[in-house]
């Protein structure tokens, strides 16, 4: 009797270890993927990326752990770009990349020594580019671009830029650079890895973005760390010019999180608690929020614009995403993330 129970709460183990929705694997399907970044707690080591699929609802809360024996990705998650079958992570307070095959997200390879990498892009399916901060808080240095070589997962190159560079874009065999610290966007050609220009903005910009009629945008705001308040704008500019088209002040400093719609026609930021909508023709900023929420991270899924927030409620407890239909309006649903989500990459 004692054997055949034994045999019983074995077998109910095995197969409550084999239940997708409680132990779901973290490799999802290219059509219907989507990655989820958190920071983590900081110095902790605890980043995490999870992976959800849309089509099931299934989400592994750690990828990387649940792939790699339990392995940390490490300390403070800033950004992940998607090359192929690679996904590159940077870690920033690890001050490394790490590289990772997909959709099963084994390790491939660690880039280390990369002091606080920022954000990723690439200008080919073997040339990327990480955005690399300098010097002790508000005694910012000239940032650098580091210039990987994706096929041997090696750093190739650095590129002096100005203080604080974030989110690269990629653009016709160029890359712009904004230097948050600094009231900059360097101009960087991808063939000779040389700075050919530089944008002067109203105050630190921090993301770029391209329109449908081939403008930039950039979003500018008040520098990390500093004691003055720049005027904050949202700024068009056109490639090849080094002076504003046009200029849109906000009342206070504060806009972030500046992302354009996969069809290059609607603009969104975050300011004053809510997230914003503004078309790329508009000549006026808009007075009514599009969501009435404060998101930590923001993104739209390029497959079918659904919308997706990531809320966090402090760094110490897990956060949540939730998700919209692309009209805004209601939440469609909810899932618990870890600590401090901040963005979405799709797959």
């Amino acid at each position: 009797m004692k054997k055949s129970l034994l045999v019983l709460l074995l077998g109910g183990l095995a197969l409550a270890g084999c239940d997708p929705k409680s132990n779901p694997t973290p490799a999802v399907p290219a059509t219907t993927g989507v990655y989820i970044l958190s920071e983590g707690q900081f110095q902790k080591g605890d980043g995490a990326v999870s992976a959800f699929d849309k089509s099931t609802k299934t989400l592994a809360v750690d990828a990387f752990a649940s792939a790699n024996g339990g392995a940390k990705l490490g300390d403070v998650v800033q950004d992940m770009g998607i090359v192929g079958q690679r996904g590159y992570i940077c870690v920033n307070a690890s001050n490394k990349v790490e590289v990772v095959s997909l959709p099963d997200f084994k390790s491939v390879a660690t880039l280390r020594n990369i002091r606080q990498p920022r954000y990723f892009a690439a200008t080919s399916a073997t040339r990327g580019y990480v955005s690399s901060w300098r010097g002790p808080y508000t005694g910012y240095l000239p940032g650098k671009v580091m210039v990987l070589d994706l096929t041997s997962n090696t750093v190739i190159d650095s590129i002096t830029v100005g203080r604080c560079p974030e989110r690269l874009l990629a653009l016709n065999g160029l890359l712009y650079v904004p230097n948050s610290y600094d009231n900059t966007v360097s101009v960087i050609d991808a063939t000779t890895n040389k700075v050919t220009s530089t944008v002067t903005l109203t105050a630190g910009p921090k993301t770029v973005v391209a329109d449908q009629a081939g403008n930039l945008w950039a979003l500018c705001s008040q520098p990390y760390g500093a004691s003055s308040t720049p005027p904050a704008a949202l700024v068009r500019f056109a490639p090849g010019s080094t002076t504003a088209q046009l200029t849109l002040p906000f009342a206070s400093s504060g806009p972030a999180q500046l992302r354009i719609s996969p069809d290059k026609t609607q603009l969104y930021y975050s300011y004053n608690g809510a997230e914003y909508q503004l078309s790329t023709t508009a000549t006026a900023l808009p007075a009514t929020p599009f969501i009435r929420r404060n998101f930590n991270g923001f993104g739209i899924d390029p497959r079918d614009n659904t919308i997706f927030g990531a809320i966090s409620t402090g760094y110490t407890t897990n956060g949540r995403f939730l998700r919209y239909p692309a009209a805004g309006g209601a939440p469609i649903d909810s899932f618990e993330v870890k600590v401090g989500p901040n963005g979405f990459v799709f797959n």
